[in-house]
């Protein structure tokens, strides 16, 4: 009894107690030398690191010179049932913000993630990298006790390190949709997108005006951080390199772009390079390019060896400029304000990196750099100013009388082109981010794509003429369940020019970024096609409901599955989809469900719809620029615009199709007011859709039909179900006949309670009738009777997002989240039912059987 108390005192001294998510993975581990992977170790003989780092505790440890450094690290942690409850819609996930060298991470036992190789007690392979992001499955979690566990190796003379934090972002144990932030870098990227092409920008004033080579060193200083961005984001981890690779390509690219910067310095305020320049470009050069060649312990030596000429550097950078503003060097002060701000968020950056202050890199050279351009805008305008009123002076000397008069003139004459330079600028570099957003890169046999997009703001900056507005298409390939889906949203935002600009942009970074997860995250892929918009709708909708009804988009969202040509879409607040088949155009639409995106306090349940095509139909989605057509303009600028949206079927109808002519018939009609948008779809495919109706339309002759009818009318229910496999034994069966003998077979089998024969033949004819919901409710409804709740819910979950009012789905699902304990949900459906249909008599017993 003594040992036992002192057992569990003892590993209560090792757990940390936490009653709720997240659990803090930072404190009160166990270490180790060597691999120690079995279940119960002794703890007598490891030493207790009371927090991360692991770095601050392997002095402690013996090491064998030359030997390959093992550490075990393990940790004790408590789940309750309210950490299990929480993570009921969703995953849990593990978070390390950082690891190097090679690594395991096992939990209760069972190893969940690992990278690098060791082969003869050597590192073949290295394995460190940041944001390790790893979702544990909960059959690997136990209710109570928990063990993690990390082995780590590394070679002498290398990091062996476990991070305690890394950009802000800590090491734990939370649910996966709270960890979505570290891997979603929408600011990164676009500052990184934003560098990029102010490199390119400075890069071609160079190759216009080769006399000022600081174009040249400032274009490769924007161009280098760009990329340095690039090897910094978890997005780099896409590109499969392996991580020694990866770091040595890092360093090479942060060594060098601080002496660009130093050229540029250099070169602007004096001229020319100076001999100091030239031996630090040297020296950083021979640094860059000897990492490449060596292991990773002499490649870290070098980075330390960098990290401190980067002072020299900031040294040198100073003297510089303070020398130039002793000079009275008009641009040096400006210019010493960026580089200050610079230095400051650089320097921040690399002690963190370092170790050599207890302080969190934070990532901020980033924002320093901007900062740093906005800098430089300014000095290069004031430059161009200064030239601009010598010019000015030259000429007063012939004409001052003249320049007296038109003085003022000139002046406000000059305010405004700055302001319409300024703003073009910013009409510019808005278009630029736009334009990789607005794709349509679709490869399929089966679906042909073709988009208009014409802005109604255009403009011109520095001889470049471009579009800008709020109107948006993106189209892309995603596979759902094994099948293949054409993938597509139409989107219109509020505001013209600038501001429908900015909405579109911030629709087209989220649209992309929930594509590409889907591409790129397996998991993802298992949605059914009407729960992914679903999921994207809301996605959406989160993030504009935030910006607090300034911004609303309406849009168009939807997927094609190529094989079969089936459309799951949604609208909301869109000008209604139109279908042009047999010479006809058609809305296939009919009333309004959904509000604008980005509304406050939207009320109904999303429905997807769903409708199948048939080979050679044609869809047009277009923006409200489709139809407010300018009719008539008098001369006093009062318009009549169009307000008949049939003119559009017309026009459609018109043009047989196609979607140039459909546009230069539209300009017959009247003058562009707003933006227009565009997207003609075309299903090229043959599936055939069987009608449901086959079997009541069998002639006389099919005597045998009429045979299964009269004996499921006397209630022979065994004796016509064996009749109907007799039938299907049949090789001559024509093939809408088989299909609906086997529906009939699938409903005989409900009523024998058969339910795996129901299963197999609801599967096997769905496809065949997609849009047909009473399908789905009966293979629901047989899944849970089977007992695969599972699947039954997966599937009237997908009938709900098509029906949210279909009362027997919702009496369905709330049997089904009942039998697999999940009450939450089965009260908050089972409110909705009571709302629907209040006096239902099912919707009462559960009402008695689940407390609302």
């Amino acid at each position: 009894m003594i040992k036992f108390l002192y057992s569990f005192c003892f590993l209560i001294s090792l757990t940390e107690t936490i009653f709720a998510l997240p659990i803090d993975l930072t404190k009160n581990w166990n270490v180790t030398k060597g691999f120690e992977i079995s279940q119960n170790p002794d703890f007598k003989n490891w030493k207790t690191l009371e927090s991360l780092p692991l770095a601050t505790i392997l002095t402690e440890f013996d090491w064998e010179s030359g030997k390959l450094r093992k550490v075990t690290m393990a940790k004790s942690f408590l789940l309750s049932p309210a950490d299990f409850q929480k993570v009921e819609d969703d995953a849990y996930s593990l978070h390390i913000p950082y690891i190097s060298n090679y690594y395991e991470i096992y939990i209760n036992g069972n190893l969940v993630t690992s990278n690098g190789k060791i082969k003869e007690d050597t590192i073949e392979k290295s394995g460190y990298r940041r944001h390790i992001l790893v979702r544990i499955k909960r059959n690997l979690l136990n209710l109570g006790q928990n063990q993690i566990r990390i082995l780590l190796a590394a070679e002498d003379g290398e990091e062996l390190n476990v991070y305690k934090i890394f950009n802000d972002y800590s090491a734990n144990l939370n649910v996966a949709s709270e960890h979505l932030e570290i891997e979603n870098e929408y600011e990164t990227y676009m500052l990184l997108f934003l560098y990029f092409f102010v490199g390119i920008y400075h890069g071609l004033f160079y190759w216009k005006r080769k006399q000022e080579k600081y174009n040249l060193y400032y274009a490769l200083f924007s161009i280098f951080l760009a990329v340095y961005m690039i090897f910094r984001s978890q997005g780099v981890y896409s590109l499969g390199l392996d991580p020694l690779t990866q770091t040595k390509i890092e360093y090479f690219v942060v060594f060098l772009t601080p002496v660009w910067l130093l050229l540029f310095t250099d070169v602007f305020v004096r001229g020319k390079i100076n001999i100091l320049s030239k031996v630090y470009l040297t020296f950083i050069l021979f640094l860059a390019i000897s990492q490449i060649f060596v292991n990773r312990a002499t490649s870290v030596l070098i980075l330390r060896i960098w990290q401190i000429s980067v002072l020299v550097f900031g040294v040198m950078i100073l003297y510089l400029i303070i020398s130039a503003v002793r000079a009275k060097n008009k641009d040096a002060k400006r210019l010493l304000i960026g580089v200050l701000f610079l230095l400051g968020t650089g320097t921040w950056d690399i002690l963190g990196a370092s170790g050599m202050l207890p302080i969190q890199n934070l990532n901020l050279l980033r924002f320093g750099f901007l900062f740093f351009v906005l800098g430089i805008a300014v000095v290069l305008a004031n430059r161009f100013l200064r030239v601009h009123r010598q010019v000015e002076e030259l000429n007063l000397s012939l004409e001052r009388k003249v320049e007296e008069r038109t003085n003022e003139l000139q002046n406000t004459l000059t305010k405004v082109q700055e302001l319409k330079v300024q703003q073009d600028g910013d009409y510019f570099l808005t278009s630029l981010l736009l334009d990789p957003l607005s794709q349509t890169k679709v490869e399929s046999t089966q679906v042909l794509l073709q988009s208009y997009v014409k802005q109604k703001k255009e403009f011109e900056f520095r001889g470049k003429k471009r579009e800008i507005g709020g109107d948006i298409i993106i189209s892309d390939s995603i596979t759902l369940n094994g099948k293949t889906y054409l993938v597509f949203v139409n989107g219109d935002a509020m505001g013209k020019s600038i501001q429908g600009a900015g909405g579109a942009l911030v629709l087209g970074v989220v649209f992309l970024s929930f594509i590409k997860r889907t591409q790129m995250i397996l998991e993802n892929q298992t949605k059914s096609p009407e729960r992914w918009i679903k999921e994207c709708f809301y996605e959406l909708q989160t993030i504009f409901e935030s910006f607090d009804g300034s911004m609303l988009v309406s849009v168009v969202i939807g997927l094609v599955e190529e094989d079969t040509g089936v459309l799951y879409y949604l609208n909301a607040e869109h000008p209604w989809t139109v279908l042009y088949r047999d010479d006809v155009a058609s809305f296939i639409e009919d009333e309004l469900e959904l509000r604008k995106i980005g509304t406050k306090g939207m009320d109904g349940d999303v429905r997807v719809r769903i409708f199948p095509l048939e080979k050679g139909d044609i869809l047009f989605i277009g923006s409200d620029g489709r139809d407010d057509l300018v009719l008539e303009e008098s001369g006093d600028g009062n318009r009549l615009i169009n307000e008949d949206e049939t003119k559009f079927l017309e026009v459609v109808e018109k043009s047989k199709g196609d979607l140039n002519l459909l546009v230069e018939n539209l300009m017959d009609v009247g003058s562009f007011s707003d933006d227009l948008t565009l997207l003609r779809l075309e299903w090229l495919g043959s599936f055939r859709h069987v009608s449901k109706d086959t079997l009541t339309n069998l002639t006389s002759d099919d005597y045998l039909y009429a045979k299964v009818k009269s004996l499921l009318e006397l209630g022979n229910g065994e004796e016509a179900y064996q009749t109907i496999e007799s039938l299907l034994s049949s090789e001559s069966l024509n093939d809408d006949v088989r299909i609906n003998l086997i529906r009939e077979k699938s409903r005989i089998s409900l009523l024998l309670k058969k339910y795996d024969v129901a299963v197999e033949a609801l599967e096997s004819i769905f496809p065949f009738f997609v849009t047909d919901n009473e399908i789905l409710l009966q293979l629901s409804y047989a899944y849970r009777k089977s007992k695969n709740l599972r699947k039954a819910i997966e599937i009237g979950e997908r009938l709900r997002a098509r029906d949210p009012k279909h009362i027997r789905n919702l009496i369905n699902l709330v049997e089904c989240y009942r039998l697999v304990g999940n009450l939450e949900r089965a009260k908050k459906i089972l409110s909705r039912l009571g709302m629907i249909a209040p006096e239902n008599q099912q919707y009462l017993k559960l009402k008695e059987s689940i407390v609302i």
